[in-house]
């Protein structure tokens, strides 16, 4: 049950971090294609329900999914697309609870749970980020993702090192991907490991010129500003 997110990533800025949530681009964890029967076969969302969260008129995903829900309320294919519907709204609270319920219904899949981690970084509550990101990586060891995200959420609480092993998983299984390099350059840089910082940032820049990079690299890296 995977869509994908807008613009084809999600920005690290917040401070040092700040993390915006896309809504369109393909990653193993978007919210995987709609598609009756899939994954979790005792569950079906209808497609008048999911043909709006696919198309990204959200509010009417909400306003669908509530009504099966109402119908049946035990179906936590529906109570997971519900939640992600809500998130994509900003209503993260309310995205939590249904990712939680769907959680309580039965649903386990890595991108539940990274979608419920990045639900979690958005209201700062860094710590039950980090335990969604390790069950993510639990059920989706191969997935880059899940690794950047509980990187991340190391991060953000200071875990430095932590951060570098999980920013390095990252890369290695998604070597094309900007963000996990980027992740990599800022906990290397806050664990004084300027060499591998820079390492990071040159093949950041390789794969993306225009990327903009942390105050904080650029701040150690004076000839990378633009």
């Amino acid at each position: 049950m995977k869509i994908g997110r807008d613009s084809g990533r999600w920005l690290l800025l917040l401070g040092l971090l700040l993390i915006f949530v896309s809504v369109v681009a393909p990653g193993c964890q978007s919210l995987q294609k709609l598609k009756k029967g899939h994954a979790d076969d005792h569950w079906i969302c209808p497609e008048y329900a999911d043909l709006p969260l696919r198309q990204g008129r959200f509010e009417e995903a909400v306003e669908h999914h509530l009504q099966v829900i109402s119908q049946e309320p035990e179906n936590g294919l529906a109570h997971y697309h519900l939640g992600y519907a809500y998130g994509q709204l900003g209503l993260h609270p309310d995205e939590i609870a249904e990712y939680l319920r769907a959680v309580d219904l039965g649903v386990e899949r890595g991108d539940l749970f990274y979608n419920l981690g990045m639900s979690y970084m958005q209201l700062d509550e860094y710590l039950r980020a980090e335990q969604a990101f390790f069950q993510a990586v639990d059920i989706e060891p191969d997935c880059g993702e899940n690794h950047r995200g509980l990187g991340l959420a190391h991060f953000k609480q200071e875990h430095y090192h932590e951060a570098i092993v999980s920013c390095r998983q990252a890369t290695t299984l998604e070597p094309d991907d900007a963000d996990s390099w980027h992740c990599l350059a800022l906990a290397a840089a806050k664990s004084d490991e300027v060499g591998e910082s820079w390492t990071a940032v040159k093949r950041l820049r390789q794969l993306d010129p225009d990327y903009t990079l942390d105050p904080l690299l650029l701040e150690l890296f004076p000839a990378e500003k633009k």
